[in-house]
């Protein structure tokens, strides 16, 4: 009898059928998946709508904050000197560059950037990436060719100093991102810098990037978001004239370095300031930090014999001297205490106006002795030395003037003639405006106004009168005793034919500041003067460090006061007195703009002959040639003169 086989074996293989208990764990789990997505689905679509719109609107749209357009530095004839001009960058969606390594070895190529730097970017995990900011537009035309999945480009403003080193140190320069570092740049970043654009990159499903915002959008978002305009005080022509004579003298005496400052001394505006070895914010990077500072503002020097028309100032303007008081020189040679006092000449008995005509420093310190430490202070204090003059530039420095308290017999003596003290070219510029312009010390400033965008005035400076000095007569009697020193003392070389000029030389050691003392045969050459000397339009002082032709400030600032004085008096409308010309000379034209040339052929009836634009550049006759009316002058003009 057989056994029958159990029914309820398991079987396996490809008969074998899967237990209940499974497919209904699969089945629960479909299920509640969908349950899941449908509710999530509602959810976003029903209860939190406006939420799902703005998790689309970010996997779909990418964001980057850009710099407004900036605000122009101009002149005070709004000639551009610092704008900003539209230039590309490169940038990357990482998660779209298909092939990173062969995309990493074109663009470090074009770029000039290892593939390593290039790779490990492009191969970010982040969503946007920069490249290169502000690239050359030839390398951006070039890559755009290659239409390279993934890279994009941005138009962003790029600074740009269309005049090269012209009035480098006073602009300053920005950073990448258009951030003010130095200057006007900086200190008035706050106005240049505008509001910053938030601009949308728009991408498709998958994350590629299908569109910008158009450059015509952006262009109109701008313009409504740019920075304010700074119109300074500078006159450019009047700059480019300080610059190449200042640049020609420095040369010619092998000297370190030079500053000029030449200003309106009626009203304190800045119209040249000058620091040689130029600047050109185009180019700022590598160079040392003091070649990017303003040094009429900054550097601090001894002034030697020029702070003797501020001790003649106070000596006339207190009673104790007239400019025929008669002083013993001593032929050149004084003991005080264990310290003897030298002149370079030998004199025994001279006037007041005579001392300060050859420069005695033996009668400079019997003055000083005679008007008394207390008095001698308390104006060398009036005249702002020792001071920061405000001026509306940063880095100011305010010299070394010790309290009045530590002076004994031989410091009153050598403060007397200038050493001792140090002084800013810029205070020196605003205490000789004040001998200029009849005693009123006037506040120095540089910027003019600040404009928004759509021309409303934000900010604007004038003339602000600090203190009375003097009287009238006591600045015209020092201006009579400065004439002399041009016509027939130490600065004879600063004379111009035709036009009476007021100046003052200086020669002074450089201190040791590590050892003490003085450095052996480092001498710092000025001259300090202003023209016309009897209606006076421009104060000028000319600063030369460490020449090594020659030493002396009749020597070596002198000459270079002439040839900058000449021509910007020319360009501020002064002329010789044709009374006092045998003949009736060429004037230096270059620096000059179509318009002021057009004037001058006018007034002197000289036909001009112009080729290209801009500034001058050459010309024919030569400056001090011989002119004649109906004659023809040839004039070359260049953009970069």
């Amino acid at each position: 009898m057989k056994r029958k086989r159990s029914s309820n074996r398991v079987l396996t293989g490809e008969n074998a059928t899967p237990p209940k208990w499974r497919s209904l764990f699969i089945a629960s789990f479909v299920l509640l998946f969908f349950a899941v997505i449908s509710y999530r689905a509602l959810d976003l679509q029903a209860f939190n709508r406006d939420r799902a719109f703005d998790v689309g609107k970010r996997q779909h749209n990418g964001a980057v904050t850009l710099p407004a357009q900036r605000g122009r530095i101009l002149d005070r004839d709004k000639k551009e000197l610092a704008v900003s001009v539209d230039v590309k960058s490169i940038y990357a969606h990482p998660s779209d560059v298909r092939e990173p390594e062969k995309v990493a070895q074109i663009l470090s190529k074009k770029l000039n950037v290892s593939p390593k730097r290039v790779l490990n970017r492009v191969s970010s995990n982040k969503s946007f990436v920069w490249l290169k900011r502000l690239a050359d537009p030839k390398v951006i035309a070039s890559l755009q060719s290659l239409n390279l999945e993934g890279i994009g480009y941005l138009q962003e403003s790029k600074r740009v100093y269309p005049n090269g080193h012209l009035l480098g140190q006073v602009i300053g320069f920005t950073n990448i991102d258009s951030r003010g570092i130095e200057g006007i740049e900086h200190l008035y970043d706050n106005f240049l810098t505008g509001t910053p654009q938030k601009i949308t990159l728009v991408r498709d499903a998958k994350g590629r990037g299908i569109m910008s915002v158009s450059d015509k959008a952006w262009e109109f978002d701008r313009r409504k978001t740019s920075g304010a305009d700074v119109v300074l005080t500078i006159d450019s022509r009047i700059q480019h004239i300080v610059e190449r004579e200042l640049e020609k003298g420095v040369e010619e005496m092998a000297a370190e370095k030079g500053m000029a400052l030449l200003l309106n001394p009626e009203t304190g505006e800045v119209l040249a300031m000058a620091s040689y070895p130029f600047l050109d914010p185009n180019d700022f990077i590598g160079h040392p930090k003091e070649t990017m500072r303003s040094l009429p503002i900054w550097y601090a020097y001894e002034p030697g014999s020029t702070i003797k028309v501020f001790l003649a100032a106070a000596a006339l303007e207190e009673g104790k001297v007239n400019l025929n008081s008669v002083f013993d020189c001593e032929n050149g040679r004084r003991v005080i205490g264990s310290e003897v006092i030298k002149d370079t000449s030998l004199h025994n008995n001279l006037t007041v106006a005579e001392i300060i005509e050859v420069s005695s420093n033996v009668c400079a310190s019997k003055i000083g002795e005679l008007l008394g430490k207390e008095k001698y202070y308390y104006y060398l204090d009036k005249f702002g030395f020792g001071e920061k003059t405000g001026i509306d530039l940063p880095g100011e420095s305010k010299g070394i003037f010790t309290s009045m308290n530590k002076w004994g017999d031989i410091e009153l003596a050598t403060i007397s003639f200038g050493q001792g003290i140090s002084v800013t070219t810029i205070q020196m510029a605003s205490a000789l405006s004040a001998i200029a312009n009849g005693g009123d010390l006037m506040k120095p400033y540089i910027v003019k106004r600040i404009a928004s965008a759509d021309g409303e005035v934000l900010q604007e400076n004038k003339p602000r009168m600090i203190s009375r000095i003097m009287s009238y007569d006591t600045a015209r009697e020092v201006t009579d005793i400065m004439k002399r020193v041009v016509e027939n003392g130490t600065g004879q070389k600063a004379a111009i034919p035709g036009i009476a000029v007021a100046g003052k030389t200086g020669t002074a050691q450089i201190p040791d500041l590590s050892n003490g003392g003085y450095h052996s045969g480092s001498y710092i050459a000025s001259f300090i003067g202003f023209a016309p000397a009897d209606a006076p339009r421009m104060a000028l002082i000319v600063v030369v460090k460490s020449p090594k032709k020659k030493l002396h400030g009749g020597a070596v600032a002198a000459p270079i006061f002439r040839s900058i004085a000449e021509k910007s008096l020319f360009v501020l409308g002064v002329t010789p007195s044709q009374e006092t010309l045998s003949v009736k000379a060429m004037p230096d034209l270059r620096g000059m703009d179509a318009r002021e040339i057009l004037k001058w052929s006018e007034k002197e009836g000289v036909r001009v002959k112009v080729k290209g634009n801009g500034y001058v550049k050459n010309q024919m006759p030569l400056p001090g040639e011989p002119i004649k009316r109906g004659m023809i002058c040839s004039v070359e003009m260049d953009r970069k003169t």
